[in-house]
């Protein structure tokens, strides 16, 4: 007989989801969880949801098996040029600002990262603005970085194999320019992936990336919708930490700081508002 979940065994997954992910759970998701959870609990030859909660709990497996219930809970749907006027704020605003910036101080050096990058678009994107914009050519060393917890998904963004969906909002010259046709589907061509990399990381333990190259620019939008005000305050520390001093953040058009953090400044574009990563001396009011 097919199991059905009980609300302990619920409250326990939900909680370690939490403790794990950051990401928190409505207390309704529990046929959702139930039916989506089956299979695994099938695969792995358990008769119930509390033997599940205790293989992600303490098995030596369980560390495996974090990466199946990741991509169980999240959503990953997403495209190109997705909320296009954060993009365009980006291209018209930022991008200048920071060649003016890192000129002035002798580098030539540009890192973004992307939080929760899910399958790639994003990455990809932000990659195909910096090109375009026709401000780092030549000798600049430039990097987009995108991270995300979900082995699977990590693993699509490094294939870089898109159709259908993916291109509903994507100008078909950029098409044309930076993806190849294989059948269906479209590949992401060589000029991308030299500026793009990707890797499994979560974001309740960015210390990894803390020691390596500072942020520039991190987008990180549609994740904090998952997370506690808590876990949210937590990881914008941390990014706080990633960031250059100065640095920006662009967090989803439902996202705010508002009630969580003072570590950056909102400055406000028409149609968008834009995260500035607060240092001393730095006037509040600067780019409003």
């Amino acid at each position: 007989m097919k199991p059905v979940m009980q609300p302990e065994e619920f409250r326990l997954i939900r909680e370690f989801i939490a403790e794990e992910f950051g990401i928190v759970v409505d207390d309704g998701r529990i046929g959702f969880f139930s039916s989506r959870l089956y299979p695994r609990l099938v695969e792995l030859h358990l008769d119930s949801f509390m033997d599940y909660y205790a293989c992600l709990k303490f098995s030596p497996r369980g560390c495996n098996e974090h990466q199946h219930l990741i991509s169980v809970i999240t959503n990953n749907e997403t495209y190109f040029f997705r909320e296009d006027s954060q993009l365009q704020v980006l291209a018209s605003h930022i991008l200048p600002l920071l060649k003016e910036k890192k000129q002035h101080a002798g580098e030539r050096k540009i890192r973004i990262y992307s939080a929760g990058c899910s399958s790639g678009e994003e990455v990809y994107t932000i990659a195909m603005i910096l090109l375009e914009s026709g401000h780092f050519l030549w000798d600049w060393d430039i990097m987009v970085t995108g991270i995300d917890v979900d082995p699977q998904m990590i693993g699509t963004a490094r294939e870089g194999m898109y159709c259908g969906r993916a291109f509903q909002t994507t100008p078909p010259h950029l098409l044309e320019k930076y993806f190849s046709s294989v059948g269906d589907s479209f590949r992401v061509k060589e000029v991308l992936r030299r500026v793009t990399r990707f890797e499994q990381g979560n974001l309740l333990r960015l210390e990894p990336f803390l020691r390596s190259d500072p942020a520039d620019v991190i987008f990180c939008r549609n994740v904090f919708i998952y997370f506690s005000d808590e876990t949210t305050k937590k990881v914008v520390e941390s990014f706080s930490g990633l960031l250059e001093p100065e640095g920006f953040l662009f967090l989803g058009h439902s996202e705010s700081l508002s009630r969580i953090s003072s570590l950056f400044q909102p400055i406000r574009h028409p149609g968008a508002i834009i995260y500035r990563k607060r240092d001393e001396g730095y006037p509040c009011n600067r780019g409003q």
